[in-house]
Protein backbone atom coordinates (compact mmCIF):
# COMPACT_ATOMS: atom_id res chain seq x y z
CA UNK A 1 0.00 0.00 0.00
CA UNK A 2 1.52 3.28 -0.88
CA UNK A 3 2.53 5.68 1.90
CA UNK A 4 0.23 8.53 1.15
CA UNK A 5 -2.73 5.92 1.39
CA UNK A 6 -1.76 5.16 4.51
CA UNK A 7 -1.84 8.16 5.86
CA UNK A 8 -5.20 9.44 4.40
CA UNK A 9 -6.57 7.03 6.16
CA UNK A 10 -5.23 7.56 9.76
CA UNK A 11 -6.16 11.02 9.29
CA UNK A 12 -9.73 9.92 8.68
CA UNK A 13 -9.75 7.68 12.02
CA UNK A 14 -11.40 10.02 14.39
CA UNK A 15 -9.86 8.16 17.52
CA UNK A 16 -6.48 9.29 16.51
CA UNK A 17 -7.49 13.22 16.62
CA UNK A 18 -6.12 13.59 19.70
CA UNK A 19 -2.63 11.72 19.39
CA UNK A 20 0.60 13.07 18.65
CA UNK A 21 3.16 12.24 16.01
CA UNK A 22 4.05 9.49 19.00
CA UNK A 23 0.90 8.17 19.87
CA UNK A 24 0.43 10.28 22.43
CA UNK A 25 -2.31 12.68 24.12
CA UNK A 26 -0.89 15.83 26.26
CA UNK A 27 -3.27 17.14 28.27
CA UNK A 28 -1.76 20.49 29.13
CA UNK A 29 -2.68 22.01 32.99
CA UNK A 30 -2.68 25.59 34.35
CA UNK A 31 -2.93 26.25 37.61
CA UNK A 32 -4.32 29.06 39.82
CA UNK A 33 -2.01 30.81 42.47
CA UNK A 34 -4.06 28.76 45.33
CA UNK A 35 -2.75 25.81 43.83
CA UNK A 36 -6.18 24.73 42.33
CA UNK A 37 -6.57 23.79 38.45
CA UNK A 38 -7.69 26.55 36.28
CA UNK A 39 -7.58 25.33 33.09
CA UNK A 40 -7.14 21.87 31.34
CA UNK A 41 -7.90 20.79 27.90
CA UNK A 42 -9.68 17.53 26.24
CA UNK A 43 -12.01 17.35 28.94
CA UNK A 44 -15.36 15.45 29.36
CA UNK A 45 -18.12 17.92 29.51
CA UNK A 46 -20.01 17.10 32.63
CA UNK A 47 -16.82 17.77 34.48
CA UNK A 48 -14.75 20.62 35.95
CA UNK A 49 -11.39 21.09 35.50
CA UNK A 50 -10.55 20.09 39.02
CA UNK A 51 -12.62 17.15 38.43
CA UNK A 52 -10.58 15.97 35.44
CA UNK A 53 -7.09 17.11 36.72
CA UNK A 54 -7.68 14.64 39.89
CA UNK A 55 -9.53 11.71 38.07
CA UNK A 56 -6.31 11.96 35.51
CA UNK A 57 -3.92 12.54 38.73
CA UNK A 58 -5.38 9.35 40.34
CA UNK A 59 -5.32 6.71 37.02
CA UNK A 60 -2.20 8.05 35.17
CA UNK A 61 0.05 10.04 37.84
CA UNK A 62 3.28 8.51 36.26
CA UNK A 63 2.92 10.26 33.16
CA UNK A 64 2.28 13.52 34.70
CA UNK A 65 5.36 16.31 34.39
CA UNK A 66 5.53 19.78 36.35
CA UNK A 67 6.40 22.37 34.43
CA UNK A 68 7.23 26.36 35.57
CA UNK A 69 4.78 29.03 35.84
CA UNK A 70 2.13 27.22 37.48
CA UNK A 71 1.81 24.56 34.80
CA UNK A 72 2.00 21.24 34.08
CA UNK A 73 1.28 18.30 31.36
CA UNK A 74 0.07 14.28 31.25
CA UNK A 75 1.57 12.70 28.72
CA UNK A 76 -0.16 9.79 28.04
CA UNK A 77 0.19 6.67 25.34
CA UNK A 78 -3.29 6.88 23.42
CA UNK A 79 -4.53 3.75 24.31
CA UNK A 80 -4.29 4.34 28.05
CA UNK A 81 -6.25 7.51 27.59
CA UNK A 82 -8.79 6.15 25.48
CA UNK A 83 -9.11 3.55 28.68
CA UNK A 84 -9.10 6.37 31.09
CA UNK A 85 -11.78 8.69 28.91
CA UNK A 86 -14.37 5.60 28.11
CA UNK A 87 -13.90 5.09 32.45
CA UNK A 88 -14.85 8.39 32.79
CA UNK A 89 -18.04 8.97 30.10
CA UNK A 90 -21.40 9.92 32.19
Amino acid sequence: MDTSVKVQEKAKDTSRSAQGARGEVVVNVRFQPNGLVNMINHKPEYLNAQEWFDRLSRAASTYYIALSGGRGAFSIPGDTFQLIWEANQA
